[in-house]
């Protein structure tokens, strides 16, 4: 299947990590007041940015920019300062021409701006940072670890490793982030510090056994190590193996070390068992560093188990204190709507506007509104949020864009997409749009969609799994299709999206007995319906139809609105 954008599993400590190495929040994808009506209402679009640099000076040039940006004409604007940089000796020129493309997300140019900053000033530290970050998100690894290289020199590069850990954790590309760090630390093995971080990224990037590689040469290196334990302890769940992973995370919360019972509490609650892990939450909720991520697990087990009164006592706990004020709205809002309680949830989810929670309350809030009757002050919110916050606003588009197709209104999602790629040309918005594509039946343009993704990114193993999904449980090219899943499943071996297009690839290809296990052991993992339709699927081409039948069902009544789940029992199923 084609795994969605995920967001960022923060690593502890990310932010002091990234201050210390001098890492600017404009490097952190945030857009403010960029992107209200006339990207997501206006039928205009904006012209495309033109291809050389246009003529005139350095001053000329930078004025031309502002007036663009004044225009919201952000591939424009960058692409003049751009130039400007490339015409001025000043690295003053080439520095805004590079801050200027991170803020508004056009990676390319930063890649220019920030290459011509340190030609200019080849002793700048946090120039050199800048092109190892536009590098990384542009997709060369190889590129971006030469410039991390020298900003672990100087110092203590044990403690180094440890920041630039906290930088990479945050980045989207994990497969190139664990790269990179795996190309960093050839240089230090006998460094435990350089092998946890390498251990950390790669569990990050699914690739389970070069996590634990890691983890076992760290501790190797420095025996009893906790936090290498803990990555040793995450690199067993990786791999699937949960018996070894929940003995070493007991072994690990067995003193009065409150964070490692509070992670074990945890693990307990994600393996099923969720008694003992109701039991542990509740003896941390009163331990100071941990009470409040203990109380909240408290309250999601609640509204899991629809026991809202319950869940409405630890929130309104919670919210005695101005801290993480926003994530309380946003479950206070959850448990409104799940009551049917439109009016109250929308108050809620319209005060979540910070923290990780704020994109998905807002798009919460404007389906509501749509629900409501109100389309104009659906759009008005997310204009008003737009303004008003920092937040990724390509996220906000592709948000825009799922509700537009769920809604039955895909041919408007696809027109979106066409205008914000215009604007954010380099983020993930090409993957959106071939999605869309896809349910709208136009397979020619998402597989063009989807080999451009895979042209510009020849290292991203989920590029390269969405085409070869697509490819395959389309029938188009199915050996061509398995070999990029292949491609991506030799990077991420442990990606249950990627193993599940492996055992579907081998059931179109007609192999469906050497698909099955794939199939099982995702299902086993994830509990995906999508996995469960597949796998149904196979067993039914195999003559076990009772047990295609049973694992439908058991899909159904967990997933009831589950579309790929549905058309596969409807194809099976019903004359």
């Amino acid at each position: 299947m084609i795994s969605r954008q995920r967001e960022s599993r923060n690593c502890p400590g990310t932010v002091p990590a990234a201050q210390a190495l001098g890492y600017s929040d404009a490097m952190r994808i945030s857009l403010g007041c960029m992107l209200p009506a006339m990207l997501l209402c206006a039928a205009t679009s904006a012209a495309a940015a033109p291809a050389r640099c246009p003529a005139g000076d350095v001053p000329e040039l930078v004025r031309a920019a502002e007036l663009a940006l004044a225009r919201s004409e952000w591939p424009q604007a960058t692409l003049r300062l751009a130039c400007a940089a490339e015409r001025s000796a000043d690295p003053a020129v080439a520095e805004r021409a590079t801050r200027t493309a991170f803020e508004y997300q056009q990676t390319g140019k930063a890649v220019v701006g920030a290459r011509r900053w340190l030609t200019l000033d080849p002793g700048s530290e946090t120039a050199r940072r800048h092109l190892a970050i536009a590098l990384l998100r542009d997709y060369d690894d190889a590129a971006a670890a030469r410039e991390f290289a020298p900003l672990l020199d100087g110092g203590d590069r044990g403690r180094a490793y440890g920041q630039l850990l906290g930088v990479l954790a945050e980045e989207r590309n994990v497969t190139g982030a664990a790269r990179v760090m795996d190309r960093l630390a050839a240089g230090d093995p006998d460094l435990p510090e350089a092998r946890h971080a390498v251990s950390v990224l790669w569990q990050r990037a699914d690739h389970g056994s070069r996590a634990l590689a890691e983890a076992q040469a760290a501790l190797a290196l420095r025996p009893g190590w906790r936090l290498a334990q803990y990555a040793e302890m995450r690199a067993l769940l990786t791999l699937g193996r949960r018996d070894e992973a929940l003995a070493r995370s007991a072994v690990l919360a067995a003193g009065d070390d409150a964070p490692a019972r509070l992670s074990h509490a945890w693990m307990l609650a994600g393996l099923g068992q969720r008694e003992a892990a109701a039991a542990l939450f509740g003896e941390l909720r009163r331990e100071g560093p941990v009470a409040r991520e203990a109380l909240e697990a408290l309250g999601l087990m609640a509204i899991d188990d629809r026991r809202y009164d319950d869940a409405l006592l630890v929130f309104g706990e919670l919210a005695r204190e101005p801290r993480g004020a926003e994530g309380v709205a946003w479950h206070f809002g959850r448990i409104a709507e799940q009551r049917g309680d439109r009016l109250l949830a929308l108050q809620h989810y319209q005060r979540a506007v910070t923290g990780p929670r704020a994109v998905a309350a807002q798009l919460r809030a404007r389906r509501l509104w749509r629900e409501l009757g109100l389309p104009e002050r659906a759009e008005l919110q997310i204009d008003e949020f737009l303004a008003a916050t920092t937040g990724s606003t390509a996220e906000v588009v592709a948000g825009v864009a799922s509700q537009l197709t769920e809604e039955g209104r895909a041919r408007e999602a696809v027109q979106l997409l066409d205008r914000a790629l215009r604007y954010l040309p380099d983020g993930d918005l090409l993957f959106t749009r071939a999605l869309v594509n896809e349910k709208l039946g136009r397979l020619r343009a998402a597989i063009t969609d989807l080999r451009a993704l895979v042209a510009r990114r020849p290292g991203n193993p989920d590029a390269a799994n969405a085409l070869g999904y697509t490819l395959v449980d389309h029938g188009q090219q199915l050996r061509e299709g398995h070999e990029l899943i292949e491609r991506a499943l030799a990077a991420r071996p442990d990606s249950v999206a990627i193993q599940d297009s492996k055992g579907w690839a081998l059931v179109r290809l007609g192999r469906v007995a050497d698909g099955l296990p794939w199939l099982e052991g995702a299902l086993e993992r994830s509990g995906d319906p999508e996995v469960a339709a597949h796998l149904g699927e196979a067993l039914w081409l195999l003559g076990r139809e009772d047990e295609a039948r049973a694992a439908w069902e058991r899909a159904r009544a967990e997933h009831p609105d589950s579309d790929p789940l549905r058309r596969a029992i409807e194809r099976r199923l019903q004359p």
